[in-house]
């Protein structure tokens, strides 16, 4: 009785499958639910089969196999099982679409001759005597067995063409993975060594060129271009000529060299820190006016680029002793950035950048409250 039940449910749902994937496909919102629902069915079509062959494995119905078989039943059974499933999924999803190359010519030939629809007869018409028949002497007769070993010949056949098919392509798109990671290694290989030429040929008349070199995540890229900028005599003045440009806040943050003098200070001590007071209070000016900009744009997003958590670590860590000059300037930071931002244009930083506001707001804050 549970036989049958699972055999008209799995015939069932195949039927509701077949008729979903055999119609065309919609695009848009209706897509989405297209494939929750094919998901349903095919979860449904994997239960309702693996129960209905668990069932008639249990109920003696493959007993008639051969004495060498017989032994590895539970093993065949259930490859018989995963090879009809894999079969169905894909007979019923290739039926029009081909790639040439992706599977061998004779799966073409099966998909052509509609083989969604007389194979699931074949296993599922043996599956029927199976579940009913006395079990008699002879039992099944010879035309039962060559229909289900046909239909597990072929099920196997495809099943294994199918594995070896997407194999190949995934084996394939390794292969090609590793090929473009080669190449791309090689080529920024090529650009690093010419970074670290470049680096060590430096003779520029200050040390601008070099500035974005020693502030790089690699650590011998960075040595190497902090060392061979603190070999020029003027590296402070040079630092504090880049911080000190004029009208830096009409340029492109991403264009602009001061965005690199921040974080080099960072990890980097002066000697003479008294003498960067009036480029960082200027420095801050142009942060405001930048920060101010960039919050009222719904299409900036440069807020991220204007270092301004980094900054404040900076002045509390370096230029300690001199906070009481830099309050003014943090005062109008503040102000700038209370501005009330409208929402990004760009959704997908839409998050990120009310995040970023808020830790610049927090560490702004947390600066003045600090240096009161």
């Amino acid at each position: 009785m549970l036989a049958n039940i699972l055999l008209a449910l799995s015939v069932f749902i195949y039927i509701l499958l077949a008729k979903l994937l055999l119609g065309a496909r919609p695009g848009g919102d209706y897509g989405v639910g297209y494939s929750f629902v094919m998901l349903i069915y095919q979860l449904g079509f994997v239960v309702s089969t693996g129960l209905l062959a668990w069932t008639m494995n249990a109920s003696h119905c493959f007993d008639w196999l051969s004495a060498p078989f017989l032994r590895y039943r539970n093993g065949l059974v259930f490859m018989a099982w995963v090879s009809f499933v894999v079969t169905a999924f894909w007979s019923l999803e290739y039926h029009t679409k081909w790639i040439e190359g992706e599977f061998w010519p004779f799966l073409r030939w099966l998909a052509i001759s509609k083989v969604y629809v007389w194979l699931p007869v074949l296993v599922f018409g043996a599956c029927l005597y199976l579940v009913n028949a006395r079990r008699v002497a002879d039992f099944p007769p010879d035309w039962v067995r060559l229909t289900a070993k046909t239909g597990f010949a072929v099920c196997l056949l495809i099943a294994l063409s199918v594995f070896w098919g997407f194999g190949k392509f995934w084996v394939q798109k390794r292969l090609e993975g590793f090929q473009m990671k080669s190449v791309w290694n090689s080529e920024n290989q090529e650009k690093y060594k010419a970074e670290l030429d470049f680096v060590e040929t430096y003779n520029d008349s200050t040390i601008e060129g070099l500035l974005q070199y020693a502030t790089r995540y690699d650590k011998q890229l960075r040595i190497n271009a902090t060392a061979k900028l603190k070999s020029f005599p003027n590296w402070e003045n040079d630092l504090i000529a880049i911080l000190s440009k004029k009208d830096l806040e009409t340029v492109y943050v991403y264009y602009d060299n001061t965005r690199y003098v921040y974080p080099f200070l960072y990890v980097n001590k002066v000697e003479h820190p008294e003498k960067f007071i009036q480029a960082i209070q200027y420095s801050l000016q142009v942060l405001a006016i930048r920060a101010e900009k960039d919050l009222a744009d719904p299409y900036a997003l440069e807020l991220g680029a204007l270092d301004i958590e980094l900054i404040c670590l900076l002045l509390d860590e370096q230029f300690k002793n001199y906070a009481k000059e830099f309050r003014p300037g943090m005062l109008k930071l503040q102000a700038a950035l209370a501005t009330d931002a409208p929402e990004r244009a760009n959704t997908e930083h839409r998050k990120s950048y009310v995040k970023t506001l808020k830790k610049c707001r927090l560490a702004v804050k947390n600066w003045l409250d600090t240096n009161s």
